[in-house]
């Protein structure tokens, strides 16, 4: 029904500029209250082939007043106050900032899966709507609707799209988006909502109870969950001193935990390396009820060519039991000086001081439970000479009896011996070396990341926080962080299958409720399909059937909570028919969200293909409710997309919005942006409910990288939600997908020691999440090794030119994959014009097809290749890919350009 005052203006649709072919266009057009329309309002017209379909309609619409959106979240704010200025112009003409619930829809077949919405309020201030997915012109009264005006118009900004400018350009590199995103771990960088330390390493031992922290300063901190609270820093590196002007750098060895930080100042460089060691050294098994000690060695360098003393002062306090007076003692023994508590006499720590004098003293404030000591060590340098000593940290304090055996710690032994360690670990699993140092080493520092998260306690019991600083410390909150990004993506895509089955059965020991739903903080839908998900994944990697088995009973209890949800919203009527309500994330309440959606299809898909492997005679079921289950989703998702305003684009061309909620059309500025983006709708892509090419994804992959992602540098806010990168192998879109895997190694992780990111902008950061690191390396590991559903093996699918460059090499080996364990290895002489690979595969699933890409590093074609000695003609030059079908075996391909 129409208000008193309205007016009225002319809408014409057209379509069929670009189509090749001829078709039945068909139009229906669906008013809001208060908007009506002149006549009948479903329409059939022949377009394409030179055939243009065109309807005009006379439109009344209420007259309203269009004001700016309120309570806007503030990340879309801070997003808005960074963005350039036609980002800025594109945002605040949306509908979401200029809020008009008068809309028309143009349902453009039957179903109303295909269309688009355009409120009023676009209708009048834009007037043209040119939208080349769909193949359809809106325009209002007055305005032409030839397709040469319509191209003439938009001319200035062709090609303008990030999409596009990043295939016009060259492949995106490192070095490129170091420059761009700033680094976390350098202390001239500020955030604006930093928490507690900001940057921090954890060090500790592989599922340890106690652990250290390493902030930008090389200052020490206890993690949240130590009962052991305790601070040590030093005066050149204290970071309330402001050490901007000294700081030099903060680097790992080889990509293993131990942290070298470097500082100058007064012409004296100094260096301090530490490391986590057990204290009674490393245990039988892996286990965390163990004391841990942090060693630290100092390093002093002369810069001025002048002999003389230097003083260095260190602080220590900590929350120690509560006495009259206490006081600290200090004792020594051989070469060592003890600092005590005076009323136990447990150690807080270890000095050998190497010949410099020891001056310390004990500080109680006023109202503190902490006691502090300082500590000065005058050192006595020669020019261009260096002294250092060593410090011990233990975790926790060492009680008198056992100061032995803190004295008994060798630096040099316990270093050798804490780099053995991680190498072995490293080594246990799948190696991944490429031609690119900083890749290499992320890729050896996500391991440990992950190891040094959980605590095994003395009764077995095992703890999983997000991380070890950050949130709650007990339990597993996220379990699908944990299961998904830490289990599966970096356990599991490297083989250490028997670390993921403990850490799941923890999570369903946790976690799980009766009634089979796993829950955790905010109770996210998405964690029960997850952990389906998870397990199936692991089993299809590891080919385990005992460790499968184990997981079995739990994850049959989450499959039939899913199948039971899934067909009680079968009866749901309209849009969300079939689709799944729940909770999404920490500050998103119940709808038919995406993500849930996504997760649920994908879990069901992988444990039936899961169940088919194992023999079960559950797998028809579950994939029979999978498939059902992903028309539904794609149906309601079509739907909601539809019923959603267009979105402009940076070539000022439009297209259909998919929104992250199925019952909530168009963008929403109120609600938190990770809702909308990083567990937004663009999941349905990479959990394959909707397929990578077409129009929802177009619709997503443009939006996001046009308009949602900062500066158009292609990562989402949680670096761990990197969902359009996998889209992008998907379409095998080979460059778009090395700028994610660059903008996300660089704004993910700081650039000097690869510690994770939550949060990259805006929003409180955390530091530590491994789940951050899982994301990145499955990414990376797709790149090289990936398998489709069409049983093919694609090796090297997106790989850097430049790591093919004459006499580089890439080596994978030993690599899980769902069709058995892959190695190879790629020599590139392009200077003698040849790329050789060897490749190995056991070959356990028949029919398993090999395709490896080799990527020239001028991309000059192939002209002949050689598999085992005999000529192939099975390649396509193009496509710069090689086929070996039903592969199982060794093969030497020879390629010659």
């Amino acid at each position: 029904m129409m208000s008193q005052e309205h007016d009225q203006l002319k809408v014409t649709v057209s379509a069929g500029y670009t189509s090749a072919g001829s078709e039945q266009f068909f139009l229906k057009l669906l008013a809001s209250p208060g908007v009506v329309v002149d006549k009948a309002q479903e329409w059939r017209g022949t377009a394409g082939a030179g055939h243009i379909a065109q309807e005009t309609y006379t439109v009344r619409y209420d007259k309203a007043e269009i004001k700016p959106v309120e309570g806007m979240h503030v990340i879309w704010s801070d997003l808005l106050a960074h963005s350039d200025a036609e980002t800025v112009r594109r945002l605040t003409q949306d509908p979401a900032w200029r809020q008009d619930a008068r809309k028309l829809t143009f349902e453009l077949n039957a179903e109303g899966t295909r269309g688009f919405s355009l409120t009023m309020d676009q209708l009048l201030e834009e007037k043209t709507f040119w939208i080349p997915a769909l193949d359809v012109f809106v325009s209002t009264e007055g305005v032409p609707a030839s397709y040469a005006e319509i191209q003439s118009k938009l001319a200035p900004y062709a090609g303008l799209r990030v999409l596009d400018e990043v295939e016009k350009a060259s492949e995106a590199t490192y070095a490129e988006f170091k420059a761009k995103w700033a680094d976390m771990g350098s202390p001239d960088y500020m955030h604006p909502m930093q928490e507690g330390p900001g940057h921090i390493i954890c060090l500790t031992w592989d599922a340890a109870v106690p652990k250290f922290g390493i902030d930008r300063g090389a200052g020490v901190w206890n993690d949240y969950g130590n009962p052991d609270q305790f601070r040590f820093w030093y005066e050149f590196g204290n970071l309330a001193e402001g050490i901007s002007p000294y700081w030099k750098s903060q680097t790992l060895i080889d990509g293993l935990p131990v942290v070298t930080t470097v500082f100058e100042r007064e012409q004296v460089r100094y260096e301090v390396e530490q490391f986590a060691y057990p204290l009674n050294g490393p245990p039988q098994g892996r286990r965390g009820d163990m004391p841990m000690a942090l060693l630290q060695r100092v390093r002093l360098t002369d810069l001025s060519g002048q002999e003389r003393a230097v003083a260095v002062t260190m602080v220590h306090e900590r929350e120690l039991p509560a006495e009259d007076d206490p006081g600290f003692v200090e004792e020594q023994a051989g070469e060592q000086v003890f600092i005590e508590d005076a009323a136990h006499h447990d150690v807080l720590l270890a000095l050998k001081p190497e010949g410099a004098k020891v001056a310390w003293d004990g500080v109680q404030e006023q109202g503190q439970k902490s006691k502090r000591v300082d500590i000065t060590l005058t050192v006595n340098l020669p020019a261009h000479g260096t002294k250092e000593f060593s410090v011990t940290l233990p975790s926790p304090m060492v009680e008198k009896a056992g100061r032995e055996d803190l004295a008994r710690l060798d630096y040099a032994e316990a270093r050798k011996g804490a780099l053995d360690f991680w190498s072995s670990y490293l080594a246990q699993g799948a190696q991944f070396e490429v031609p690119e140092k900083p890749v290499n080493e992320l890729s050896r520092a996500n391991l440990w990341h992950a190891l040094m998260l959980p605590r095994i306690h003395g009764d077995g019991h095992m703890d999983l926080p997000y991380s070890d600083f950050a949130y709650s410390q007990s339990g597993t909150p996220w379990p699908i962080n944990q299961a998904v990004y830490v289990d599966y993506m970096l356990y599991g895509l490297r083989g250490y299958n028997k670390v993921a089955s403990d850490e799941l059965s923890a999570i369903y020991h946790n976690n799980q409720e009766f009634n089979g739903r796993v829950n955790g903080f905010a109770h996210w839908l998405a964690y029960t399909p997850g952990m389906m998900y998870t397990v199936a994944q692991n089993y299809l990697l590891s080919n385990d059937r005992k460790s499968f088995e184990a997981q079995l009973p739990d994850t049959l209890k989450a499959l039939d909570w899913t199948i039971a949800e899934i067909r009680s919203a079968s009866s749901t009527p309209g849009v969300t028919q079939g689709l799944v309500e729940g909770p999404l994330n920490d500050l998103t309440g119940d709808g038919y969200w995406a993500f849930n959606q996504a997760y649920l299809y994908a879990g069901l898909e992988l444990m039936g293909k899961a169940l088919a492997r194992y023999g079960s005679q559950r797998a028809e079921e579950c994939l029979k409710v999978a498939d059902e289950y992903r028309a539904a989703v794609e149906r309601g998702f079509s739907v909601a997309s539809v019923r959603s305003p267009l979105v402009e684009l940076r070539d000022h061309t439009w297209i259909p919005y998919v929104p992250s909620n199925a019952t909530v059309p168009g963008r929403n500025y109120k609600l938190w942006y990770p809702s909308e983006v990083d567990t937004g709708a663009t999941h349905l892509l990479r959990l394959k409910v909707a397929p990578a090419q077409g129009l929802i994804a177009d619709s997503l992959l443009n939006d996001h990288e046009d308009n949602l992602f900062l500066h158009g540098w292609g990562l989402a806010n949680e670096p761990v939600y990197d969902q359009q990168a996998t889209a992008y192998l998907f379409r095998d879109d080979v460059k778009a997908t090395i700028k994610a895997f660059y903008s996300m190694m660089a704004g993910g992780f700081s650039h000097g020691v690869y510690e994770p990111v939550e949060h990259r902008w805006r929003w409180g950061q955390y530091f530590g999440p491994p789940s951050t690191d899982g994301a990145w390396f499955e990414l990376y590991r797709n790149m090289l090794v990936r398998e489709s559903d069409d049983h093919t093996l694609f090796l090297m699918q997106a790989t850097p030119r430049a790591w093919l460059q004459d006499g580089k090499h890439i080596s994978v080996r030993k690599a899980p994959t769902w069709f058995g364990d892959v190695s190879f290895e790629v020599q590139s002489a392009v200077g003698s014009r040849t790329i050789r690979a060897t490749v190995e595969l056991d070959g356990r699933e028949p029919g398993t097809c090999l395709l490896l890409r080799f990527r020239h590093p001028q991309e000059t074609p192939m002209k002949q290749v050689s598999v085992n000695g005999k000529s192939w003609t099975d390649f396509d030059a193009q496509k710069e890919w090689v086929r070996i079908p039903g592969a199982g075996g060794k093969y030497k391909v020879v390629v010659g350009y």
